[in-house]
């Protein structure tokens, strides 16, 4: 009988304490997510900032990083990227209301730069799960005569780019690249075929680089820099990390808080901002 109570017991000590833990963890997210929101509202929390009434109270603290606009510095998206989702790298940089500035003197005006993706350890030859990743890559210019595109797909798994007409070569596969983070990485001259955007930086102007991943089963990191130490990429945006505590347990949540871009959807849209009707 003794045995049996001291079993309870001990049981009954360890669920109330899974259940404090439970508890306070779901206090200090709260907290987390709530410093995320002070920024994300136009606040600038210093320091320790607590939330909660009598014995509820939490806290977090809050810090903002402008991110890119450094010389040679590498852009890699804070999470993996999904099949079929878009992610933009900015050429030109944004004033404070979120407008383009094209008098950044950090806006990218080079033709050379690197592209990243796929998870480190992913194989390069893998049909089935995990999928070896293909990326396309879709320049945003505009030359004399408007705003155009230019467009290129890259595929590391060589036997199905004999298929899909992807371009396999100058893909490498080495792994470790930003960091240790990312698997596949190529260099890609936007002034040369597939690309062939003429005049970068005199008659032509770089507005933006749409990335997406394509036949990809899990999510893989993506990213780009410059390939020359001195081009810059402009400021992408700025990475808010929020961390929150309640008692002994802490959380933290990242956001990157980039400017606004078209969703992947109008990628592949049509549009006629003239009173013109569109022919073929």
């Amino acid at each position: 009988m003794l045995t049996v109570g001291l079993s309870i017991a001990t049981r009954t000590v360890t669920d109330i304490k899974l259940a404090q833990q439970t508890e306070l963890s779901s206090r200090a997210f709260n907290a987390a997510e709530a410093g995320i929101e002070s920024v994300l509202s136009g606040q600038s929390p210093i320091g320790s900032v607590t939330v909660g009434l009598g014995g509820n109270t939490s806290t977090y603290n809050v810090t903002v990083q402008t991110v890119g606009g450094s010389s040679g510095q590498a852009f890699v998206f804070n999470k993996a990227i999904g099949k079929d989702d878009t992610q933009q790298i900015w050429f030109i940089g944004h004033n404070t209301d979120n407008s383009l500035n094209l008098n950044d003197p950090k806006n990218f005006n080079a033709s050379s730069l690197w592209v990243f993706w796929g998870n480190t350890g992913q194989p390069a030859g893998n049909t089935s799960p995990p999928i070896t990743p293909a990326l396309e890559a879709t320049a945003i210019y505009k030359d004399a005569s408007g705003f155009k595109l230019a467009r290129a797909v890259y595929d590391p798994n060589a036997s199905r780019a004999a298929s899909n007409n992807f371009i396999s070569s100058g893909i490498e596969s080495g792994g470790g690249y930003t960091n240790s983070k990312i698997q596949f990485r190529r260099q890609i001259d936007l002034s040369t075929s597939p690309f062939s955007i003429s005049g970068i930086g005199t008659t032509s102007t770089l507005y933006a680089l749409r990335l997406r991943l394509l036949y990809n089963d899990s999510p893989q990191l993506l990213g780009a820099q410059p390939y020359g130490v001195n081009d810059t990429f402009p400021v992408q945006g700025r990475l808010i990390s929020s961390t929150g505590s309640s008692g002994d347990v802490f959380r933290k949540v990242e956001v990157l808080e980039s400017f606004p871009a078209l969703p992947p959807i109008f990628d592949y849209v049509l549009f006629n901002g003239s009173s013109n009707s569109l022919s073929k």
